[in-house]
């Protein structure tokens, strides 16, 4: 298994959230930017 599945990724720039639950390989990509992991506890604010 994949050690992003079941991980949750969030957009900086529009905040749009994606949950991953298949890995096919390749960059999650939002906004032109890559999506970054969501950490427990992390709102999306700095």
């Amino acid at each position: 298994m994949s050690d992003r599945v079941d991980k949750t990724y969030f957009c900086r720039t529009c905040g749009n959230e994606v949950k991953f639950v298949k890995d096919g390989g390749g960059q999650l990509i939002c906004c032109g930017h890559p999506m970054e992991i969501r950490k427990p506890g992390f709102d999306g604010e700095e």
